[in-house]
């Protein structure tokens, strides 16, 4: 699983999901990313998946499911993301 977690966290910042955050937290980021045999890493790499800009950066939306697909079956709980209904406001 921390193969794929690492991947879905490249692909993450490629599509600038994580472009919002400060250089010292992207910093930490590519460190994890570049760590292979910590246990921890694949923990940490999700929690910063709870941060992520995931609609207004433009990138697809199927990151966004895959990384609730994993945090799930992590047993960890789902990112929830209300949209702004503009038409309310």
């Amino acid at each position: 699983m921390q193969k794929q977690v690492m991947a879905l966290t490249r692909n993450l910042l490629s599509n600038g999901v994580f472009n919002h955050l400060s250089d010292a937290a992207l910093s930490r980021m590519q460190w994890l990313l570049l760590t292979r045999n910590n246990s921890n890493v694949t923990t940490q790499l999700m929690q910063y998946w709870y941060s992520g800009n995931y609609f207004t950066t433009g990138a697809p939306q199927d990151l966004f499911h895959q990384c609730n697909l994993f945090l799930m079956q992590a047993g960890k709980p789902a990112i929830d993301v209300f949209m702004y209904d503009e038409t309310e406001a």
